[in-house]
């Protein structure tokens, strides 16, 4: 996969450097702090302050594997969300798998968006038999 010039230009040493710092204060929250001090903290019994750090954590170690913040954005919500429902006590491993659903088909969908795929080629015209081809020319797209 070739990528353009801005890309192989591009420095990810930030992206490392807040990432190592996020996941080192998650070992120094893990370490140092007990749970019950931040169980309630801003929402009764969702460890919030550990939820958000875990959530930081998470979205800079895959943006770093992703190279795109907004597709790790919303793997990390999904990731994110199901930890809450675990915490909860509502993440099972159905909830998982349909998270994960939603995630993939969402990917697959950003995917044929930008691929430009034209859907019109497939379309049935009055007019035509089973055997017909659909010929691109007769498209006129809109500019």
């Amino acid at each position: 996969m070739e990528r353009n010039k801005h890309e192989r230009k591009k420095r990810y040493g930030w992206l490392v450097f807040f990432a190592v710092v996020n996941w080192l204060a998650i070992a120094l929250a893990i370490w140092k702090i007990d749970p019950e001090t931040v169980k309630d903290f801003i929402i009764p019994g969702s460890y919030f302050p550990m939820l958000i750090l875990v959530a930081g954590g998470i979205f800079w170690l895959l943006s770093i594997l992703f190279l795109s913040a907004t597709r790790a954005f919303r793997w990390t919500m999904g990731i994110t969300i199901f930890l809450l429902l675990r915490i909860l006590k509502l993440g099972t491993v159905m909830n998982g798998v349909l998270i994960l659903g939603l995630l993939v088909s969402w990917e697959v969908y950003i995917f044929r968006n930008k691929s430009g795929t034209n859907l019109n080629r497939f379309r049935v015209r009055p007019g035509m038999t089973e055997g017909d081809s659909i010929d691109n020319t007769d498209f006129k797209e809109s500019p």
